[in-house]
């Protein structure tokens, strides 16, 4: 069943099970935001000995040796994945719980989220770094959430919980449910849903969830998951086949008839792999996620970081227009520089400017070199910024955020000098010059030049 209930399993031998009640949550919002506090301690500490050990393996000839650098990096993994572990399990303490799906505020937009229980877990996973499993896989958003954001323009995701919890998952809010309500909860979201999001995954009682949605034959609010692997889906097509009224697209580049989307970005290895989405006679059509658009240029609109959350939108582009909707990201038109870029730029190549010119950067003699490996790079990364690249700004984000840290930190080192005290105005500058970039605005002008053409046009 999309929200997973298992129906009772009797039979010869086998006893059918008592009916199940909602789950009894141990949820505690003190302990949530106890959690949390100690994962942004936690990573901060972690930061601070990558800095630490950037500084041992620099000088460890002269006097750390490397058991020392060892040392520090594993506490830094250590504190890094720790603190990103007590964000998330502080997240699922204060995540929402639901009285009812059928008393939800009538002026509320909804999304029913409807999928196996069995597939929480994969909706729970975060999307790894470019260190696999590694402590760098900072961000503590889960694909859940990033499909909640991706879709926040029709309404807020509801959905409901699996009985065996003792928290929720963090995404869609969730309503708790004994066996003999579940259905009657469903059937009260579907009246009212904006959209239908309905994960291909196993379960006897998700086909009375996919007849149900069906029965009420508004296939453009339907949309299908596809998720974890080709089997999966398979299975779900060979079970659901018949209820469709023209079936559903296989994973074949042919598709029957239905051919599918090249996929010109290759994303991360996410639980997410494709959408189905229908035409008003329950015509089919699959989209890989990062599939190409005939109107935009999607290479600069998916943020890799964040794959679901930029890639999923623009899978099911047709949805949102037909809804009278902008996906996230994706602006009407072509709009001018944000005042945020045009303070930004300049402040992040005066703080670049600075450091070069400091004597603790290296000294006459290892400043062309600087110039030439440092100044010149970072130079056209952020020309291409000015004028809306969406790559260069994605590299001038990310270096100049890990300097800044280590800017910051510099002077807080035990064998800092008062010289390097200078470095932690350049660093204040630089994370000022990140955050402005990081802003709404300026990732809607972003992605507002991103044409056909494939690069921004200068305002």
């Amino acid at each position: 069943m999309v929200e997973g209930q298992r129906e009772s399993r009797g039979g010869a031998g086998r006893p059918a099970r008592p009916p199940r009640v909602a789950a009894e949550l141990k949820q505690s919002r003190m302990w949530g935001v106890m959690l949390q506090s100690v994962g942004v301690v936690a990573m901060s500490l972690g930061m601070a000995s990558g800095a630490l050990a950037y500084r041992s393996m620099r000088t460890w000839h002269a006097e750390h040796g490397w058991p020392a650098v060892a040392v520090e990096l594993a506490l830094m993994a250590a504190l890094l994945a720790g603190g990103r572990r007590a964000l998330r399990h502080g997240s699922r303490h204060r995540a929402p719980v639901l009285r009812a799906l059928a008393e939800l505020p009538q002026d509320e937009r909804t999304v029913l989220f409807l999928r196996s229980f069995a597939d929480d877990e994969g909706f729970a996973r975060v999307q790894r770094g470019p260190v696999r499993d590694g402590p760098w896989a900072a961000d503590t958003d889960t694909e859940e959430q990033q499909l909640r954001e991706a879709v926040a323009p029709f309404g807020t995701m509801v959905a409901l919980g699996r009985p065996k919890d003792r928290l929720p998952q963090v995404g869609a809010g969730r309503h708790y449910s004994s066996d003999e309500g579940w259905q009657a909860q469903v059937l009260a979201a579907l009246e009212r849903a904006a959209l239908v999001l309905l994960a291909c995954g196993p379960g006897r009682n998700l086909r009375w969830e996919v007849e149900q949605v069906v029965a009420r034959d508004q296939p453009e609010r339907l949309v299908l998951i596809v998720v974890r692997d080709a089997v999966q889906y398979a299975s779900f097509r060979e079970a659901m086949q018949d209820v469709f009224p023209k079936g559903l697209p296989s994973l074949d580049a042919e598709g029957e008839g239905n051919g599918r989307p090249e996929v010109v970005v290759d994303g991360p290895d996410t639980y997410i792999k494709d959408a189905v989405w229908f035409d008003a006679d329950w015509t089919p059509h699959l989209t890989p996620l990062g599939a190409a658009d005939p109107e935009v240029e999607v290479i600069w609109l998916i943020d890799r970081l964040a794959w679901v959350r930029s890639a999923f939108p623009l899978a099911i582009r047709p949805v949102f227009r037909r809804a009278g909707l902008d996906p996230p990201g994706l602006p009407p038109g072509r709009m001018s520089r944000p005042r945020a870029v045009k303070v930004a730029v300049p402040l992040i190549a005066l703080a670049w400017a600075g450091f070069l010119a400091m004597p603790q950067a290296g000294g006459t003699n290892g400043l062309p070199t600087l110039l030439v490996f440092v100044g010149l790079p970072m130079g056209g990364l952020l020309m291409r910024t000015w004028f809306g690249g969406q790559v260069a700004m994605g590299f001038v984000k990310i270096f100049s955020g890990i300097f800044a840290v280590l800017l910051c930190l510099a002077p807080l080192l035990p064998d800092a000098s008062q010289r390097t005290l200078g470095f932690l105005p350049l660093g204040l500058a630089l994370a000022a010059g990140v955050l402005l970039l990081s802003r709404q605005d300026v990732r809607r002008w972003k992605a507002s030049g991103a044409y056909r053409s494939g690069r921004a046009e200068p305002s």
